[in-house]
């Protein structure tokens, strides 16, 4: 399906800037790998610099080769912390309560990232703090996933404390690994694979728990300067409605007119001004289930029948028929050819 110009997505370098050392413990050069990804030496320096979000997953997918190490992404999650977060990170670690920690993060990302969401959400029972790439085609998926999972578990450690972790469950949307030593010792608690969404989940009362040490009048001045912080560049419509669509399509609330409401305009206003960008809604939001369904198909090993389901069709026949519209193949020929031979890196267990 043709798509629009599309403006490049950006990523702050933040917890990035450990990759270089990581990469030394494993003997590998990381001037050959930035270079492979096609940055400068100095790409990783400043940790409130930028590079694309593509860069990020084949820096990742590069890492995981080179090293030959199959849980990389979980090696650069841990360098995820608030410390490494900036601005934002000082904003969460002075907030009164866990939600409106999490929260921060996820209102704010944006101001540090494009091409991937955070999110906070919450049933009944449970809260659900977790992260999903809606950029099409990013290298490195089930590494992003990995790495997303662990930075989710070591925010919420820190902030929760460490003693609370125990209280999580980690979703992953990614199939079981070969190997899961790796994940049960880092995690320390229950692993669902193969899952619709990756992220934590823990008991919702949690969220009332207070930070400790946050002071309230320095969370003051960092509300006022935080707005002023556009590490990824401004954000424009389109941007935002699929950031929206790809949390609402796990939500399973994706109505226009809800979405219209969450963006702060009418229905009739976000018809016109997507009109004006070269959009329709509908398209939108059939790419993103594209998108969605394409991670799934690649990183899993749901069926076709579940993973409708999930991106939102009550009828199977309905997603393989977008689907040869959007990639020119069924979703099983699509999976079909990702090849299904085993991989040194990707350790998928198909």
């Amino acid at each position: 399906m043709p798509q629009p110009h599309l403006p490049e997505n950006l990523q702050r370098v933040g917890f990035l800037s450990c990759l270089p050392e990581l990469l030394r413990r494993f003997d590998v050069d990381p001037l050959e790998v930035l270079a492979a990804a096609g940055l400068s030496a100095s790409a990783l320096e400043n940790p409130d610099g930028t590079i694309p979000y593509r860069a990020m997953g084949l820096l990742s997918q590069l890492s995981c080769e080179k090293t030959r190490c199959s849980h990389f992404g979980l090696e650069i999650g841990r360098q995820i912390r608030t410390e490494t977060l900036g601005l934002l990170g000082e904003l969460m670690r002075n907030s009164p309560t866990l939600r409106v920690a999490l929260q921060d993060f996820a209102i704010n990302q944006h101001r540090n990232a494009h091409g991937g969401v955070t999110y906070l959400l919450e049933d009944k029972m449970h809260a659900f703090f977790g992260y999903a790439v809606y950029q099409p085609n990013v290298p490195g998926q089930y590494l992003i996933c990995d790495g997303a999972a662990m930075g989710a578990f070591t925010i919420f450690s820190e902030l929760a404390g460490t003693g609370q972790a125990s209280a999580l469950e980690v979703l992953l949307a990614r199939s079981e690994p070969r190997d899961v030593s790796h994940y049960r010792h880092s995690f320390g608690v229950k692993l669902a694979f193969n899952a619709d969404q990756t992220a934590v989940v823990f008991p919702r009362r949690m969220l009332d728990q207070p930070i400790a040490g946050a002071d309230v009048r320095r969370r003051i001045v960092i509300e006022k300067r935080i707005q002023t912080l556009w590490h990824a560049g401004d954000i424009d419509l389109v941007t935002q409605l699929r950031r929206e669509l790809r949390v609402a399509l796990i939500r399973g609330n994706f109505s226009a007119t809800t979405i219209a409401e969450q963006l702060g305009m009418s229905r009739r206003t976000l018809d016109r001004r997507l009109n004006a960008s070269g959009v329709n809604f509908q398209e939108v939001l059939d790419e993103t289930r594209c998108e969605y369904a394409q991670q799934l198909l690649e990183c899993t090993r749901m069926t076709i029948a579940n993973i409708a389901t999930i991106v939102g069709y009550a009828d199977p026949s309905i997603l393989t028929r977008g689907f040869v519209r959007w990639a020119g193949v069924t979703p099983s020929q699509w999976r079909a050819k990702l090849g299904r031979e085993a991989d040194t890196c990707a350790g998928f267990a198909f």
